[in-house]
This record gives C-alpha cells, structure tokens and sequence, in this order.
C-alpha cells in the first residue's frame, strides 16, 4: 500500500472515532435534555394542579379578608 494511501486511511479513521465521539456525546446531551423536559413537564403538571386547588379554596371562602381594615371599637 502506497504511503499516501495509508496516511489518507489513517486520516478517515481517526476522522471516524472523533465523529463517533461527538455523536455519542450528542446522544447523551439529548437524552439528558429529554429527562429535563419530562421532569420540567411533570412539575409544571403538579404546579397547575396545585393552583386549581388553592382557586377552589378561594372561591369556597366566598371572598379573601381584608385584613388592613379593622373594626375599632
């Protein structure tokens, strides 16, 4: 095998693992993304049940007090 023929197989397949390397590290990226988003989905999900409950026990009350004004006797 010619010398320019080895250095250009060399060069592919060093060429070859980096691309390996970034595609694999791009996998975790996403699939740690991924995991972010479902959390963040399911938080978002308790949050807004939780303001659908605190609106119920609101309206249940009738009206919010005023505090700042006291009767005085």
């Amino acid at each position: 095998m010619p010398e320019s023929a080895r250095a250009g197989a060399d060069k592919q397949q060093q060429d070859l693992t980096r691309i390996r390397v970034e595609r694999d590290d791009l996998r975790s990226q996403a699939q740690l993304l991924a995991r972010i988003v479902q959390v963040l989905e399911i938080k978002n999900h308790q949050l807004k049940g939780a303001n659908t409950n605190l609106r119920g026990q609101v309206a249940a009350q009738g009206a919010v007090r005023d505090l700042t004004r006291r009767r005085r006797t």
